[in-house]
This record gives C-alpha cells, sequence and structure tokens, in this order.
C-alpha cells in the first residue's frame, strides 16, 4: 500500500469519527479500491484452514500420511476420501477428533496496528461401514470443516466497529454405497449432507460520507443447509497396487439470514461447499511398508462468494500429499507423511484476507497406532504448518499475514 492510500484511510478514520459525532452521512465521495477492500472481511479463520478452510486430511490414520488417502482406505472414514473405498473396509466403526491450534497475526494496513490471534478449536469425525453380500457395502462417514479468527480489537480504529472475528463450522454427513463388481474393482457413489454455522464481526467497509468507513452490524450466528453428490473408483490389480479416482461435487448451500444484505450479498448469502477431484496410487512393495500418494484439485474459484471482485478472490487450489506407514510388528504401527500445495490467495489480495489466514504450503504429519486386540485400535497424529508469512502487493502492500498450525489427531477403531 502506497504512503497517498495511508493517508486517505486516515483521514477517512478521522472523518468517520466526525460523522458518528453528528449522525450526518450526507454529501458522500466513494473511498479508493484499496479500502473498499476492507469490506472482504473474511468468513474463513485459522480453525481447520490449512487447504483453504479444509483439513489436511481425513481419518486419523490416513491424515498422519500427509492425508494420502483416495487409493488406500484405512477405515470408515473412507467415504470422506474416496466413496468407493468403503468397500475395503471390515465392518466396523471410527471415531476420531482433531485439536486444532491456530496462531497468526497480522500487520495491517497502518503502520503500528499489530493484530493477534490464538485459537484452540475441537472437529469430530467418525463413520459406519457394513459388508452386505453380493459385493455390496453400506455405510456413513462423517466429516469436519471450518474456520475461526478472533483477534480481540477491531481491525481498524473506526468508531463503532465490533471485535475482528468469525466462524465457519461445516458437518458432513456421507451416506454412502459401494459395490464390487470383480473382487479387485470397486465403485462408490454418496451424498454429502452439509450442515453450517456461520458468524462474523468487525466488518468495515465504505461509508456514504465524506471518505468514510462504516461498522455493518453483526447478524449473529446464522446456519444453512446443503446437499452434493460423490462419487469414486478404487482398482487393486495386484496385492501391491491400489489405484483410486475421486470426484466431489459442489454443495450449494442455503442462504445465511442477514449476510445476503451486507456482507455476502454478491452471493446472495451462500457459502457454497467447493467441488473436488483428485487421484491417488498406493504401493506396497514388503509386508511392512506401504507408500501413498494423492494429487487433489479444490475448486475454490468456482464459488460465487469468490468470485467478488472487492473480496477474497482464491483460487483452485493443486495439492499433494504423500504418505508411508510401516508396521513395526503385530500391535504397533508408524505413519508419516508431507503435504504441499499452491496458496489459493494471491499476495495482492492479503488486506482483504485478514481473518483468513490461510496460507500454509507445508504440512508435516506423523502417527502411531496400537492395536489393543484382534478388533479394536487406538490411533495418534500430529500435524504441523510451519510458520509461514504472506507479505502484501500492489494495492494490498504494508499489510502481512503470518501463521501457524498445529492439529494432534485422536482416533479408535472397532471391528464388528
Amino acid at each position: 500500500m502506497c504512503h497517498d492510500d495511508k493517508d486517505v484511510i486516515m483521514k477517512s478514520i478521522e472523518a468517520t469519527a466526525s460523522c458518528s459525532k453528528d449522525h450526518t452521512m450526507r454529501g458522500c465521495l466513494r473511498l479508493p479500491h484499496v479500502v473498499l477492500a476492507l469490506s472482504g472481511v473474511a468468513f474463513h479463520g485459522g480453525a481447520l484452514a490449512v487447504n483453504g478452510a479444509l483439513p489436511g486430511g481425513n481419518g486419523t490414520k490416513n491424515a498422519s500420511m500427509g492425508g494420502a488417502s483416495i487409493a488406500l482406505p484405512l477405515d470408515a472414514v473412507a467415504a470422506a476420501n474416496n466413496p468407493a473405498g468403503m468397500a475395503f473396509v471390515p465392518s466396523s466403526t471410527t471415531f476420531g477428533l482433531q485439536v486444532f491450534r491456530g496462531q497468526s497475526s497480522a500487520d495491517y494496513v497502518l503502520p503500528g496496528n499489530h493484530l493477534e490471534n490464538s485459537q484452540t478449536e475441537l472437529a469430530p469425525e467418525g463413520g459406519l461401514v457394513w459388508q452386505l453380500d453380493n459385493g455390496f457395502t453400506v455405510g456413513i462417514s462423517i466429516a469436519g470443516a471450518g474456520a475461526g479468527s478472533d483477534y480481540g480489537q477491531p481491525a481498524l480504529p473506526v468508531p463503532g466497529a465490533g471485535t475482528a472475528k468469525t466462524t465457519l463450522r461445516v458437518a458432513e454427513f456421507i451416506p454412502t454405497m459401494a459395490w464390487k463388481p470383480t473382487p479387485e474393482l470397486a465403485l462408490g457413489v454418496g451424498l454429502t449432507l452439509a450442515y453450517q454455522q456461520f458468524e462474523a464481526d468487525g466488518v468495515i467497509v465504505p461509508a456514504p460520507v465524506p471518505g468514510g468507513l462504516l461498522p455493518l452490524p453483526s447478524h449473529g450466528r446464522q446456519s444453512a443447509a446443503g446437499v452434493g453428490l460423490r462419487a469414486g473408483v478404487l482398482w487393486k490389480p495386484t496385492a501391491e497396487w491400489s489405484f483410486g479416482a475421486n470426484l466431489k461435487s459442489r454443495v450449494r448451500m442455503s442462504g445465511l439470514d442477514g449476510y445476503e444484505q451486507d456482507l455476502l450479498a454478491y452471493s446472495d448469502g451462500r457459502l457454497d461447499v467447493p467441488a473436488q477431484y483428485g487421484v491417488g496410487v498406493a504401493w506396497q512393495p514388503t509386508e511392512r511398508l506401504t507408500l501413498a500418494a494423492d494429487w487433489l484439485r479444490i475448486l475454490w474459484g468456482e464459488i460465487k462468494a469468490m468470485q467478488d471482485p472487492n473480496g477474497f478472490a482464491w483460487k483452485n487450489q493443486p495439492v499433494l500429499r504423500f504418505g508411508a506407514s510401516w508396521l513395526l510388528d503385530e500391535r504397533w504401527t508408524l505413519r508419516a507423511g508431507y503435504s504441499h500445495n499452491r496458496s489459493q490467495i494471491d499476495s495482492s489480495r492479503t488486506v482483504q484476507n485478514l481473518l483468513v489466514p490461510s496460507i500454509h504450503e507445508q504440512a508435516y504429519t506423523a502417527g502411531l497406532s496400537w492395536r489393543v486386540d484382534p478388533r479394536s485400535e487406538l490411533n495418534l497424529g500430529y500435524e504441523l504448518n510451519p510458520r509461514t508469512t504472506l507479505t502484501g502487493t500492489g494495492a494490498s502492500a504494508g499489510t502481512s499475514l503470518t501463521s501457524k498450525v498445529q492439529m494432534l489427531l485422536l482416533g479408535y477403531h472397532y471391528k464388528f
């Protein structure tokens, strides 16, 4: 951001303070585009925001392998990764918990305007799968996504501005049916039944006064629901090799009451869940070692909310995921992985993404499993998204975002 733009913002803040005293909004001028960008205060924040607003992986075991999962179903959460994978999971149930710890900071717009955010969030996951006759499998997986930031103060010293904070939670219930036409090949289809909660406060936009800024009112916590489709295929031509592909349609969510009036006016108050597709491969060169890799593409740019010319402008995001597991003995298994993506946020949009510090491009994971008995297993995992900084360019020059994310993964798997 250039020096002149910062002077304009300072004058805008002073003008807003003056206007708030005499309660008049007549005879106004529009603010420059760099200030208009403030209307993009985010609906996604740090919580779970690893690949955009999505977790690095679904299922404790697969998440501990960098998220690699499309060709490697390991538990009853498999439908969240590839519906066809349920056909290769024994009748069982899985319970999991992802404990998110996010820390972020921002040097935002004005010199010396430093913001800090620190949050701990919990996201449950799980599933059930039943193997039926004639090669059919039915089940349901439960996965979570979302975000949340709370900077504990207004983003800018604008009179009447609320605390810059936002919360987005998305729960996905995925009823699935898979079929094996042959022992080596599985086809799967499922629904994505999504439930969403959203709340935002501290949004600041240009005001209809000469050079003013206007805090938007918070509409409180609102909810929405939507339905989408999933499909997948998994082929195991040999005992050592597996190949998979998956497809998830965009989930068109219902409107969030109140937000269609201002913050989400461009998308009619809707925050859709993005479509995605990917392919994966798994190789077991020995009885003890398994290697897996995925390529995934998340279509953030196809969501209308991301197409707002004054908004976030997230781009479609490719993700590479690699993982390995090592069977120590009949009871213990070790896992490790690595994930790399291409950031969905352009540096020129740093200002708009204040409450979206989802700027990580790398993740390192590790985990272990302990087979308690032939039917039950305890799983533990850890994910580190190292400290990363996004420095604004163009209209966002002078603003920077820094974020670090850690996740503790807990799971329990029980075979019927």
